[in-house]
């Protein structure tokens, strides 16, 4: 544990001790004020980081003696088919497994990484308070409060706790989303908020840390969500939990909203298998732009399951003849979506260990052909998937793999890059994108469970090049089922929904003899007998200018005409 520094003796003694000296060359040219401010971050960084600047800047030295000499991470390993569970969700299996899930929702423990804005997607706001869709303008973050409430609900209102990762660029805007709403339903005592703090930059192969200029303050950036499990660590909070008795730990990113409809099969698949770690897979492409889990073995013939982000797994496999696929052309490595399920007792006890310090990288742009100073500043990074790497063989880590709109739709593209992504034939992963498979999913789960709904377009938006098409715009409210089991005894009768029509379903209703083809809201408790026949149905349509149109509708291109 580093001591507080106090005065400007100790400052220049302590800095002189780690190797930054320069930060304090010209130190008399600052007035007292402004030397107290740097002493306070000098001890506030320390306290971030385990171990302190003097740690950070020694891992950092290793990472960047190995970047300059070009070394490979992987390069003593070969890649192999990793082994895992795939679940097809129109089979009795997957039943199965979400009932042998949901009676571990009582013991489950939720943690949102919610840490960046939306400017990848040009909108200046947090992503969270995004509306998945349109039809009810519900945001991600008050989708996974309902979630979690209506999964307590399952077991006598048991709260389950709720943490969610924030930044200095959220954490404000996130606690008065949550105040502003009564925290969505849930127990204010239930939600924490933990804020990830930023690391040092740095000038040179040296870890010189960089300053802001004009200032005698350090220069930080972002450190990756790998620190999710630092957090963790020194919040407590995983100890707690642990303590109280819970027995897994849910980690989800800020926009995929069909997450939690994967998670009671998820359970079910790591209570059977016994994992320790196991990742929620989807299919991928050969040369697709998104990490692939893998099962490594060293030369000493020891393996780990892990995550190789895309860049690195072609040198990877490359001497291995490339990507092994399937019949159907898919890469026999699948694709990780960064929803993490962990058994919370293993997992405490590897924090305790390793204080969740998560094996950093580090990605300098060189000033020159020397490779000893850079173009502009870096830092190191942690990536939350990376976890295995604290993990032995004995560690039993796998995966679920899961048809790719049941479980992960992202939001992160803007429509520039969704356009590309669609010329390519690939995820378009914008929020137009998102909010279609969030449509498609509802639609989906009541055609599993025995509703009528043709799988036809109604609408057709066209923006810019971009083209969306959509079925029918069906919200489920989780409180009309929190699982495939509860959505199916929902239905009593014959249903029948219109490809054109908008259907918002919630509470605890029944559906008997049910024909819609418009708009229908049937939310509430008891039987439901209805026939509604409404041509003045929602629409969407392409937005016409971009002038006065909130960030929301922006992203999209198109707004929903009610």
């Amino acid at each position: 544990m580093n001591q507080d520094i106090q005065t400007q003796e100790q400052l220049i003694e302590y800095l002189i001790s780690i190797d930054q000296q320069h930060l304090i060359t010209y130190i008399n040219n600052y007035t007292q004020q402004q030397i107290t401010e740097f002493i306070d971050q000098i001890n506030q960084l320390n306290k971030n980081y385990p171990g302190g600047i003097k740690e950070y800047a020694n891992r950092a030295r290793k990472l960047l003696l190995d970047a300059s000499e070009d070394v490979n991470p992987f390069a003593e390993y070969t890649a192999h088919v990793p082994q895992g569970q795939n679940v097809d969700i129109y089979s009795d299996e997957y039943f199965r497994l979400e009932q042998l899930g949901i009676e571990e929702i009582k013991d489950t423990c939720f943690v949102l990484v919610a840490g960046g804005l939306g400017e990848r997607l040009g909108y200046d706001g947090i992503k969270v308070a995004l509306p998945i869709e349109l039809v009810t303008n519900t945001t991600y973050l008050e989708y996974y409060c309902q979630f979690i409430l209506n999964l307590q609900k399952k077991h006598g209102n048991k709260l389950l706790p709720f943490a969610i990762m924030t930044s200095d660029d959220t954490h404000k805007l996130t606690l008065q989303l949550l105040e502003n709403n009564l925290y969505f339903g849930l127990k204010k005592e239930q939600v924490t908020l933990i804020k990830q703090e930023k690391v040092p930059a740095m000038l040179d192969n040296l870890a010189h840390f960089a300053q802001i200029p004009g200032k005698l303050l350090i220069d930080t950036k972002p450190h990756g969500h790998g620190d999710i499990h630092t957090l963790l660590y020194m919040s407590g909070l995983a100890q707690k939990w642990k303590n109280e008795g819970r027995k897994w730990l849910f980690i989800f990113q800020d926009t995929n909203a069909q997450a939690f409809r994967a998670l009671p099969v998820v359970l079910g698949v790591s209570k059977e298998n016994k994992f320790e770690l196991n990742s929620i897979v989807v299919s991928r492409k050969p040369g697709e732009a998104v990490g692939a889990i893998c099962y490594l073995v060293d030369k000493n013939n020891k393996g780990l399951t892990l995550n190789v982000e895309y860049n690195q797994l072609d040198p990877l496999v490359k001497a291995q003849g490339g990507e092994p696929v399937d019949e159907q052309g898919f890469s026999k490595y699948p694709g990780n979506i960064n929803c993490l399920l962990f058994s919370l007792n293993e997992y405490e006890t590897v924090l305790q260990e390793t204080k969740g310090l998560i094996a950093e990288f580090i990605n300098p742009k060189y000033a020159d052909a020397t490779k000893t100073k850079f173009k502009s500043s870096s830092r190191l990074e942690c990536m939350m998937q990376d976890y295995p790497k604290l993990l032995g063989p004995e560690n039993k880590v796998g995966f679920t793999a899961l048809n790719r709109r049941f479980c992960f739709s992202a939001c992160k593209n803007d429509l520039n890059t969704a356009l590309t992504k669609q010329k390519s034939n690939l995820p378009l992963e914008c929020a137009a994108s998102s909010e279609n498979d969030f449509y498609w999913l509802n639609a989906e789960l009541l055609r599993i469970a025995g509703v009528q709904i043709p799988d036809l377009v109604s609408d057709e938006v066209n923006y810019n090049g971009l083209e969306f098409k959509f079925g029918p715009k069906i919200v489920l409210h989780p409180s009309f089922g929190v699982t495939l089991s509860e959505i199916k005894q929902r239905i009593k009768g014959k249903v029948e929904i219109s490809s054109n029509s908008t259907v918002i379903l919630g509470g605890q209703a029944e559906l008997h003899s049910i024909k819609i083809d418009g708009y229908a809201l049937l939310f509430g408790n008891g039987q439901f007998n209805v026939e509604i026949k409404d041509s003045n149905r929602p629409k969407l349509m392409a937005l016409e200018q971009q002038d006065g149109i909130p960030g929301y509708l922006k992203i999209r291109g198109y707004r929903l005409q009610k």
